[in-house]
């Protein structure tokens, strides 16, 4: 469970967003270094997707978020050491491969409270599961669950353009992924949605948070962020109008329970680094912890 996923391929309505990577630290944002640790309420449904924090990173982030998650069932040592003090949860994830009931068992803290499904398996790179794959794996997550008092997430996904295919259906659309997992498992556990979605504008946003309100359970956008511009149209500024018309709109949609920014430092799309040296916040970092929970504050 230590390999790095990739970053999402996301399509709008009409066109194939760019492929992208996930979880490559890379440094060379700029920080706010002359901001005090902010005074704001923290969010209970603002986390974020970062495997690399050091204990001082998450004390900068932790006044706003409440939440994080690494593609993995166990927290790094960084952060490790300061999460529970800090009041920021981890929620563990079984990002693919074939995990047995010891394995996951094992490596989930106590105090974990919810399980993320296998990570994008209709994408070839990162869990490369059939739904019926993903069917049969999942009672070892479920009896994991089971021990350990934990809520089920579902796999996680998104668009894709080199998928899975399965009885002679190719699943780019993560809808009909869901829809033919949840019949190959029609009696599971799944207690929560996740999706992944990469569309620069809220109006895309919204309809694509729409497709899974069928399910008719909590939904968790575990990655965001505007990433399917030309890379040299997204800007910092850009970066930040999408934050607050996204968190304005995701805060206070009754069908998202907990949302998730991909990521704190990345180099795959330009502007999107909530960290910069460790335990700084960049402009798009502070503004990420310092947005109210239930509205956002007017556009920057």
């Amino acid at each position: 469970m230590t390999r790095s996923p990739r970053l999402s391929v996301a399509l709008s309505l009409a066109f194939l967003l760019l492929p992208l990577m996930a979880c490559d630290p890379a440094a060379g944002a700029q920080s706010q270094t002359d901001d005090p640790k902010p005074t704001v309420t923290k969010s209970a449904k603002r986390g974020l997707g970062y495997g690399h924090h050091s204990a001082e990173d998450l004390k900068a982030l932790s006044p706003g978020m409440s939440w994080w998650y690494n593609w993995s069932p166990r927290p790094e040592a960084g952060a490790a050491s300061v999460y529970v003090s800090e009041n920021v949860s981890f929620v563990p994830m079984a990002w693919g491969g074939t995990p047995t009931v010891a394995q996951l068992e094992s490596e989930i803290p106590a105090g974990a409270r919810y399980l993320l499904g296998f990570n994008e398996p209709n994408f070839k790179s990162q869990a490369n599961k059939t739904p019926r794959q993903a069917a049969a794996l999942w009672p070892v997550l479920e009896e994991v669950a089971r021990r350990k008092g934990l809520k089920l997430v579902s796999p996680a996904v998104n668009y894709c353009g080199d998928c899975v295919s399965e009885d002679g259906v190719t699943f780019t659309d993560p809808v009909v992924y869901l829809d033919a997992f949840f019949k190959a498992c029609a009696n599971c556990q799944v207690d929560a949605i996740a999706i992944h979605w990469y569309a620069c504008d809220l109006s895309a946003l919204k309809w694509y948070v729409g497709q899974f309100k069928k399910y008719n359970k909590p939904l968790w956008l575990t990655e965001f962020a505007c990433g399917d511009r030309p890379h040299d149209e997204i800007t910092v500024a850009v970066q930040k109008q999408y934050m607050v018309d996204a968190i304005g709109y995701l805060e206070t949609e009754p069908a998202i329970e907990r949302y998730a920014w991909f990521s704190g430092r990345n180099n795959e799309i330009p502007s999107i680094n909530l960290l910069g040296a460790s335990g700084e916040l960049t402009e798009l970092g502070h503004l990420y912890v310092t947005l109210a929970a239930g509205a956002a504050k007017p556009s920057p």
